[in-house]
């Protein structure tokens, strides 16, 4: 049963995905547009399209007074995926950087596991930042453990689904690929990365980050909020 405080901060964690500085709903606009725009038309309309979405995208979080960085990446990103799509004159292209960009979050996974680094913990300290000694305790560490495996399956199965539509040439299916894999997984992803990883730091028995930080010793009263 995920307490009602859990379910608080779980919450408030996701509302970032929604109306954070860049939501994931953006993610998954442009492709949109650009397969539908080019199953009418053609590339060159397509990428246009595409990229006059995404600019527009980019003008309206500017406006908001959000970070100028992400807006602008999301152009950049936009016109390289086009430009991969006028080049080749395959429309599946244009999907080729998702599809190399969840390889390698899959690759970067694993390393991270084996080195005893995990990608979660990297995550984690980016958004909260926490104290870095803190997520590589062996009473902490195992927990980002089990997280990042769950990750480094979905990434592996994002790449490995759209790398067989893309070698079928299918973009349409890419883009559906591409908004399933989005927020309709995404953010059931990350309520059971969240809850797992509580419930493995809880069973560790290790300090959570106020406790590790006052320099206690155990027992710890564990009970970390937030992951």
């Amino acid at each position: 049963m995920v307490s009602h405080q859990l379910r608080e901060d779980i919450r408030n964690d996701l509302r970032g995905l929604f109306v954070g500085e860049r939501t994931i709903g953006d993610s998954f606009l442009a492709p949109l547009v650009f397969v539908g725009v080019n199953a009418f038309t053609s590339l060159g309309p397509a990428s246009i399209a595409a990229l006059v979405v995404g600019a527009a995208v980019a003008g309206w979080r500017i406006r908001k007074g959000q970070e100028p960085m992400y807006a602008f990446g999301g152009i950049v990103a936009i016109g390289f995926a086009a430009a991969l799509a006028l080049r080749s004159g395959r429309a599946e292209s244009y999907f080729i950087p998702g599809i190399v960009g969840a390889g390698l979050g899959a690759v970067g996974g694993l390393l991270s596991v084996v080195f005893k680094k995990p990608l979660a913990a990297w995550s984690s300290q980016f958004y909260r930042r926490w104290p870095w000694e803190w997520y590589w305790r062996d009473d902490v560490r195992p927990a980002y453990t089990t997280v990042t495996w769950i990750w480094i399956v979905f990434f592996a199965l994002r790449a490995a689904v759209q790398s067989v539509l893309f070698a079928q040439e299918r973009p349409e299916l890419l883009a559906v690929a591409k908004v399933i894999t989005s927020w309709p997984l995404i953010v059931p992803l990350l309520i059971a990365s969240y809850v797992l990883g509580n419930t493995r730091l809880h069973r560790l028995g290790g300090p959570n980050v106020e406790e590790f930080m006052a320099g206690k010793e155990p027992p710890f009263a564990g009970g970390q909020r937030g992951f």
